[in-house]
């Protein structure tokens, strides 16, 4: 039970910042605003595990530099889910990006199949295409004879792909321990992300930053914290597949959240093709 609730604090508090992102990145730009919340992160992380090791809760693991060099490149290229999933919501808002996430439940079914050899059925087969329609209905104009798949759901599967590679995190989150893999994962986030930055031609001044976006990237490093944790805890404790079932509750709060705070409408189009990936991956739950 205390593994289901986990999840689903770290799919809420997520669901959250796939909305939130928009604003703020709009404001910092992609890398700058990534490289904040992951020193952020650290910060936060950082935090905990040395009061914790203070008062003998973990301790800090022996690590060879091989290893930590290993642990660090696969960070860095799950990382480049994050660059992908923030640029994609420069080409569409954040309903429409948010919608295309649920891609994600396809590519995990696939990695539980294939890698971790769990059950398949024609019901996930059907559900899974259905699931594809329905992010087509999302991604689709003011016609159904749109062909071309828009930049925003191309940076969207491109994000998803790269996230996918975090059930190669478990071995070493079980080795290690949560907290000192998470300070690993947004060290890495960070390196990436502020090193590209620093090689952009337009330059952030602190000072120009509005309170509006201050509030958003402080509330991005929060939530942010509370979802990484959670979540790489959870891919350590569940199966694949129920941890794909589980990610649903994600689009669901960041959908509504994004139309709330936004102020962004629904075509009927988009609310079918939400309503047919929803139902049909729900239906992947029985």
């Amino acid at each position: 039970m205390l593994g289901f609730l986990i999840i689903f604090i770290g799919h809420f508090a997520y669901g959250i910042t796939n909305a939130l992102w928009k604003n703020p990145r709009e404001a910092v730009g992609t890398f700058p605003l990534i490289a904040m919340r992951s020193f952020g992160c650290i910060l936060v992380f950082s935090t905990i595990f040395l009061i914790s090791q203070f008062y003998g809760i973990v301790k800090f693991p022996s690590i060879s530099f091989l290893k930590f060099a290993e642990i660090f490149g696969l960070c860095m290229v799950n990382s480049l889910g994050l660059v992908f999933y923030v640029t994609s919501l420069k080409y569409g808002n954040a309903n429409k990006v948010i919608g295309f996430g649920k891609l994600n439940i396809v590519i995990w079914i696939l990695i539980s199949v294939f890698i971790f050899k769990e059950d398949i059925s024609t019901k996930k087969i059907i559900l899974g295409i259905v699931i594809t329609l329905g992010i087509y209905l999302i991604d689709s104009q003011k016609s159904f004879q749109k062909i071309k798949p828009s930049k925003a759901l191309w940076f969207t599967i491109l994000s998803r792909l790269f996230w996918s590679t975090a059930f190669l995190f478990i071995p070493y989150i079980k080795e290690f321990g949560i907290l000192f893999f998470c300070i690993i994962l947004e060290l890495a986030v960070f390196t990436v992300s502020f090193t590209i930055s620093i090689f952009q031609k337009n330059k952030i001044e602190i000072r120009k930053i509005e309170t509006k976006t201050f509030r958003e990237i402080t509330f991005l490093i929060l939530l942010g914290c509370i979802g990484t944790l959670s979540l790489n805890f959870a891919i350590a404790e569940i199966s694949i597949f129920l941890f794909a079932i589980l990610a649903l509750m994600e689009p669901i709060v960041g959908l509504v959240f994004a139309r709330i705070y936004y102020k962004e409408s629904l075509e009927f189009r988009q609310i079918l093709g939400i309503s047919l990936s929803l139902s049909s991956s729900f239906i992947l739950a029985l």
